[in-house]
């Protein structure tokens, strides 16, 4: 191509005009443009960069923009289209989505940690401060007579036990003195020469005559007195049983009653109520021993708290709530009955989320008063029934109570109103990725939901910009949280909650693939089934310390195993995930209840290998089943020949089950 120049210096002494001179050059560069192809490659290379920079919704794909900005729709922060893309990992089970560190933070995806951490749940509630009940007593007349004088005559007095209240006439009392007064004379009348038997019959006449006058209310001194001065009295005193305060007085001085007639009530105040009420969906929080702490108007800021005692079995038709009763102490006696208190309990959860109750763990309570609480075997100070522990009475929740629960934050989780998706960031990837994760939730407490299974501590999970994920892979059709793809029949199984799922002898699990899998798998799969097995019959045999030596031993068998690549081993991959999560558990087993709790969600991961994987070789190997274990929720197990040892009661109940069928 010919460069041409142009000289100024001529074109002044030549006398061109300057313009006519830009007319020229504006030909001359139209003239010295690239050729036809290179113009092809310059508007190829353009096409490509405006495609890099293609903007469109995560929720809305047929936004497309050349910047980035908000979807019209939506308003959700748009996405480059190029910097994102997704694929499957070898193994087919799970859809990923991988995207540039640039497209991360446009989308705003932030993501938190699966920790495990103590989470409370507070419920409030309002109610007031009742008399406790088992500290009240109903003074009545035992004789019928005239009410002569009355020492307490006003409601409020201050009583301690022996005082007297009031003094009444009888005539009935005259007679009774004097059978005491001649019982007396009889025996001491007695010689040497009376017999045996009319000795004897003596004794018990003067005993029963003073047994009468005791009944009725005389003291010792008194009985003593009457018989020191061998006359009788037409007078006796009232006097209280107990120390604490007159609540009602109901009689007046100079009225007659009859046997019977209610006098007094006299209420010790030293230990009071708290009723409070507490709706239907609290009570899942609320436990027999928790700590209850609450505030009364008459001492702003200053906070009491008590005990709970009893919870209502029936709720009120009216109101739908159920009566919390709690016991405080009022030593210092300001808190009087019927004031208004507003009360907060805050309930502490276990790793399952259950209420963690340790308070309770180890102690005896009384069935009828479960304010009577001790530190070993005896009786109730009230009603002298056997104190019984309260593991039996359903005080204290089974298993791991001392582990915290899993959690992760409540804006992680998708729901589709079946089940709940997390999306989860692959840790060892190039770059950004995300997958997604059907998780088993228990319940919300506070800005936390508690992980029952589906993912592992320390996983990190998508807390904002999960619905741009799911909705770029909805885009390209894979599965998302609206298109979930089938899952297979150990993934199923693993998402149901412990005890909610039924394995009958004539279910099958559907196998996951034709293809047949390695010896050496196989060989690897038989040993963590007979280190299974052994923790079976250790259970069996109650022997918690061999059952916890061989429950590390299986824990150490599936942590050494590895994940396996294909279609036939997903069913695996699963249970492996979700016993190595359970076997972590294992140091943190105390009593044989805990290690029985293992066992059964083991057992669950056990009976979906054997069904997918293990050949008939001989071995018997069978499915039995306990409807009575866990309060009757029932669980199975396997077990080696078809005699029942029952792994989840022991030697207690060690025949209570029944074979389901062979695998």
């Amino acid at each position: 191509m010919k460069k041409f120049s142009i000289n100024l210096q001529m074109i002044r002494r030549s006398g061109i005009p300057i313009f006519i001179v830009g007319v020229l050059a504006f030909l001359i560069g139209r003239i010295s443009t690239p050729t036809t192809g290179t113009r092809q490659q310059t508007e190829a290379t353009l096409s490509a960069e405006r495609k890099e920079t293609v903007w469109t919704c995560s929720m809305h794909p047929q936004i497309k923009m050349n910047k980035p900005g908000k979807c019209p729709i939506c308003f959700m922060d748009l996405i480059p289209l190029s910097d994102v893309k997704g694929n499957d990992d070898g193994g087919g089970e799970t859809t990923r989505l991988s995207m540039s560190e640039r497209a991360k933070a446009l989308a705003g995806i932030m993501t938190a940690p699966a920790v495990r951490r103590g989470v409370t749940s507070d419920i409030r509630m309002t109610g007031k401060v009742a008399v406790d009940e088992t500290r009240v007593e109903m003074i009545t007349a035992r004789i019928a007579g005239r009410i002569d004088r009355l020492y307490v005559d006003y409601t409020g007095v201050q009583v301690s036990t022996g005082d007297h209240l009031a003094e009444i006439y009888s005539p009935e009392l005259v007679a009774l003195q004097q059978e005491l007064l001649q019982a007396s004379k009889a025996v001491a009348n007695l010689n040497a020469n009376v017999s045996e038997m009319i000795r004897n019959s003596t004794k018990n006449m003067y005993s029963a005559a003073k047994e009468k006058l005791r009944l009725l209310g005389f003291s010792e001194n008194e009985l003593e007195s009457i018989l020191s001065r061998n006359a009788p009295s037409d007078h006796m005193l009232i006097r209280a049983g107990q120390r604490g305060v007159v609540l009602r007085k109901l009689v007046d001085e100079g009225a007659y009653v009859q046997t019977g007639s209610p006098l007094f009530k006299i209420g010790d105040l030293r230990k009071l109520w708290v009723i409070l009420d507490a709706y239907e969906s609290d009570l899942v929080w609320i436990r027999i021993g928790q700590k209850v702490v609450f505030m009364v108007e008459a001492f702003p800021g200053q906070q009491f708290d008590g005990t709970i005692s009893f919870i209502d079995p029936v709720i009120d038709p009216h109101t739908r709530t159920a009566r919390v009763r709690a016991v405080v102490d009022n030593s210092d006696g300001r808190l009087k009955p019927d004031m208004f208190v507003k009360a907060d309990i805050k309930a502490s959860l276990s790793k399952s989320g259950a209420v963690r109750n340790i308070a309770l763990r180890g102690k005896w309570l009384c069935p009828m008063h479960s304010q009577v609480i001790k530190k070993g075997p005896g009786t109730c100070d009230i009603c002298g029934m056997p104190l019984i522990k309260a593991e039996e009475l359903g005080y204290v929740t089974s298993g791991f109570e001392d582990v915290e629960p899993l959690v992760i934050p409540a804006t992680a989780p998708l729901f589709t109103g079946e089940r709940s998706l997390v999306y989860v960031e692959i840790s060892d990837a190039q770059e950004p990725t995300y997958e997604a994760r059907s998780v088993v939730l228990g319940p919300r407490v506070g800005s936390y939901y508690i992980v029952r299974s589906g993912i592992s501590e320390g996983e990190k999970v998508v807390v904002n910009g999960a619905f741009k994920i799911d909705g770029e892979l909805q885009i390209r059709g894979k599965p998302s949280m609206m298109q979930p793809q089938e899952a297979s029949g150990s993934e199923q199984q693993h998402a149901l909650h412990p005890h909610e799922h039924s394995m009958n002898s004539g279910e099958e699990m559907p196998v996951m693939s034709d293809t047949p899998v390695s010896d050496g798998f196989l060989k690897m799969l038989n040993k963590v089934t007979a280190s299974y097995l052994t923790v079976a019959d250790e259970l069996a045999n109650d022997d918690l310390e061999a059952s916890v030596k061989e429950f590390g031993v299986l824990r150490d068998l599936v942590a050494k195993a590895e994940n396996v690549e294909g279609e036939q081993f997903k069913a695996w991959n699963v249970a492996k995930r979700t016993l190595k999560n359970e076997l972590d558990y294992v140091r943190h087993i105390k009593e044989i209840t805990d290690a029985r709790s293992l066992f059964e969600k083991v057992s669950r991961q056990i009976i979906s290998l054997e069904k997918q994987y293990l050949k008939d070789d001989g071995t018997d190997h069978f499915l039995a089943f306990c409807p009575m274990a866990f309060n009757n929720s029932g669980a199975y197990w396997v077990q080696k020949g078809d005699s029942i040892r029952n792994p989840y009661f022991g030697v207690k109940m060690l025949k209570c089950g029944e074979i389901k069928g062979k695998l």
